[in-house]
C-alpha cells in the first residue's frame, strides 16, 4: 500500500518538472547517401560495413560522415542493437547502424536479416532548451561480400523521435 505522504511527493516532483515533448519534422529530399556498402554471412552470423553521409542542412542540422561497421549481436540473432559509427567528418551529431531481425523460421525466402537500420542522432545543446532528435531510415540489405562490387543507396529517413 502506498502512503499519503509518497503520492504527494511523487505529484509535487511531477509539477516541478513538466515534460513538454516538441517534435520536428523529417527535412524534404534529405536522403542520406551509403557507400561502400558491404555485407555477408558465416557462421557467427552477418555483418556490414558502409560510409554514410547525412547531409547538411543548412541553418538546421550539422550533417555527418561516418564509416560504420558491426554484426549481429542479439541473443539468437534476435533484437539486434545499435552499434556506434565513427564520425570521420562533422561535430556534435552521432550514427549508428544496426541489422534487423532475422524473419520467422518458417520464411522460405531468406534466414538472413533483411533491412540495415540507420539512426542519426541530432544532439542537444547545452545553451538551447531543444531536445536531441533521433532520426531513423532503413534500406533492404544486400549481401554482396565476396561476389559483388561494393554497393551505393540512398536511405530516407522515416521516423523521428524527442530523446530525453
Amino acid at each position: 500500500m502506498v502512503s499519503f505522504t509518497t503520492l504527494l511527493a511523487f505529484s509535487a516532483g511531477a509539477l516541478a518538472s513538466p515534460f513538454v515533448q516538441r517534435q520536428i519534422a523529417i527535412p524534404e529530399n534529405w536522403n542520406w547517401h551509403v557507400s561502400g556498402w558491404g555485407a555477408g554471412c558465416a557462421r557467427s552470423g552477418c555483418y556490414y560495413d558502409f560510409n554514410v553521409t547525412v547531409p547538411t542542412i543548412e541553418g538546421h542540422i550539422a550533417g555527418v560522415k561516418a564509416y560504420c561497421s558491426g554484426y549481429e549481436n542479439g541473443y539468437y540473432r534476435k533484437g539486434n542493437w545499435y552499434q556506434n559509427c565513427r564520425i570521420l567528418e562533422g561535430v556534435n551529431n552521432g550514427v549508428a547502424a544496426k541489422l534487423s531481425e532475422r524473419p520467422p523460421e518458417n520464411d522460405t525466402e531468406s534466414t538472413s536479416p533483411q533491412e540495415i537500420l540507420i539512426s542519426f542522432e541530432y544532439a542537444a545543446y547545452e545553451d538551447s532548451d531543444r531536445p536531441a532528435y533521433n532520426f531513423t531510415g532503413s534500406h533492404k540489405t544486400i549481401y554482396n561480400q565476396f561476389v559483388a562490387p561494393e554497393q551505393e543507396f540512398d536511405v530516407k529517413p522515416t521516423s523521428v523521435f524527442a530523446v530525453a
